[in-house]
């Protein structure tokens, strides 16, 4: 019998505000412990909560870039649940109204097809704190994180397989971060996702007993933990044993690349949810919607489209310049200011990135456009060699020279002059006849021993690809 995973993925995602939820206490990440906190994260009696209206915004513009249906009323309540790390011994969250229902995340397969994997809903709510546990068997907490302003973003259960929650997971994240929601950092706790999986056989419509698994601190997890989850309940399947899955959470131990359990769940906890009488429903007018609605970029998906269909761009190129705004504003600046856009694409994903990652700088400052566009044009024009122009732009860009001064200074423009090429390659078939005899034999693959003779001679000046079709007008290769 064959079987099928199941898996819903709730993701949690960081606002990018500086203040928290329902306090102005600071959300700057990396403080001492306990030091951003302030009277309502402490959940002191008497303390009043008050929306943070950026926080809102920012949700809003979430749902929308995610195509969900953002409500004209919603409301906050209050998750009662005891812990060391939730001051107030609630959580201010959204239960049964949502400021966002619906919305889809299209993922790719790797044989080019695509997948709508829809969004049960999307809703705000406060972070609790950090318990930080010592080797003495103490835990201390930390109340940072407190009051921070998330949206959790709810998936339906239609991803089949680890590779699909991975995609997902790359597609959501590059959507939050175009339209500038969230820094998505896993690593600063920014985005977190919790999974569920069960599985079933082929055909069957009700789902499996589901295990949620935690403690995914990359997208690589995620699919490993998947991964390992999803072939540990077939095998149990397959030997008869599936009585043995049972609901629980279980944690991912990324050393021993296996999921452990770390709670049984008989049935889901009474979390005993009601309004929150100290906030007020959350009214989103019309205009104040459609005011955010028009405030959003071209989109992630429809830019990555335009690529291909303007700049004549391949799926994977389009793909790459899309993967982050900054860098699809950076290609594109390039080729405003004169480049061929498939150069300008193939120089934006090669030097320019590589230059941004290793100068730990924006691609602007690392690489110039204006510069960029001029190195390019050099390229295509044959003036630099394409091989030089690459060993050299770590040292153009830091030098801030214009490309054809500085390669002026080093020797580097090539030669265009027809009689001179003619020249080189004449004396170039004259010192390698047992190359020529190779060439007129059919044996194509020895002409690039006669291409860096003739190079050798020309000092580096020549084209290559000029030199190439200039043996080959001599020789008579044609």
């Amino acid at each position: 019998m064959e079987y099928e995973p199941v898996i819903g993925l709730e993701v949690h995602c960081q606002l990018a505000t500086t203040t928290k939820m329902f306090s102005g206490a600071t959300t700057v990440f990396g403080r001492e412990p306990n030091s951003q906190v302030d009277v309502v994260s402490l959940g002191l009696p008497g303390a009043l909560p008050v929306i943070n209206a950026k926080a809102v915004d920012l949700a809003v513009a979430a749902a929308f870039a995610l195509g969900g249906a953002v409500q004209a009323h919603s409301k906050f309540d209050r998750k009662h649940y005891f812990y060391p790390d939730l001051p107030k011994g609630y959580q201010i969250s959204q239960f049964d109204e949502p400021y966002c229902i619906g919305g889809a995340v299209l993922i790719d397969h790797a044989d080019g097809t695509t997948k709508s994997i829809g969004l049960t809903r999307i809703h705000m709510e406060e972070d609790a704190g950090k318990l930080i546990h010592q080797d003495n068997g103490l835990s201390e907490v930390d109340l940072n994180r407190a009051g921070t302003p998330l949206i959790e973003i709810v998936s339906e259960p239609q991803l089949r397989s680890a590779a699909e929650a991975y995609s997902y997971l790359m597609e959501l994240k590059r959507a939050l971060k175009w339209v500038g929601v969230s820094d998505c950092e896993m690593q600063e706790g920014s985005l977190r996702c919790d999974a569920n999986v069960s599985v079933r056989p082929v055909g069957q419509t009700r789902f499996g007993t589901r295990v949620e698994i935690k403690n995914l601190n990359s997208f690589r997890a995620v699919e490993s933990a998947i991964e390992h989850e999803i072939a540990q309940m077939i095998a149990l399947h397959r030997a008869g044993r599936q009585g043995e899955i049972v609901q629980c959470t279980k944690l991912w131990d990324p050393d021993h690349k296996v999921t452990r359990i770390m709670r049984l769940k008989e049935d889901a906890a009474d979390y005993r949810y009601f309004p929150d009488p100290d906030l007020p429903p959350l009214v989103l007018t019309e205009a104040h919607r459609e005011r955010i609605r028009a405030s959003l970029p071209e989109l992630p998906r429809v830019r990555e489209a335009r690529f291909q269909q303007q700049y004549g761009l391949d799926r994977t190129a389009a793909r790459d310049l899309t993967a982050d705004a900054a860098i699809a504003d950076y290609f594109e600046a390039v080729v405003q200011l004169g480049a061929a856009p498939r150069l300008a694409a193939n120089w934006t994903r090669e030097e320019a990135m590589r230059l941004a990652h290793e100068q730990h700088r924006s691609l602007t400052e690392a690489a110039p456009p204006a510069t960029m566009a001029k190195l390019i044009g050099l390229v295509e024009s044959g003036r630099v060699a394409r091989v030089e122009a690459k060993m050299s732009s770590t040292d153009l860009f830091a030098s801030s020279e214009d490309p054809e001064a500085y390669f002026t200074r080093l020797g580097k423009i090539q030669v265009q002059d027809a009689g001179a090429l003619s020249s080189w390659v004449a004396q170039g078939i004259a010192q390698e006849a047992k190359v020529v005899a190779d060439l007129k034999a059919g044996k194509m693959a020895a002409i690039g021993r006669l291409i860096g003779a003739t190079m050798k001679l020309s000092g580096g000046k020549a084209d290559p690809n000029a030199i190439r079709a200039e043996i080959i007008r001599q020789l008579g290769l044609g």
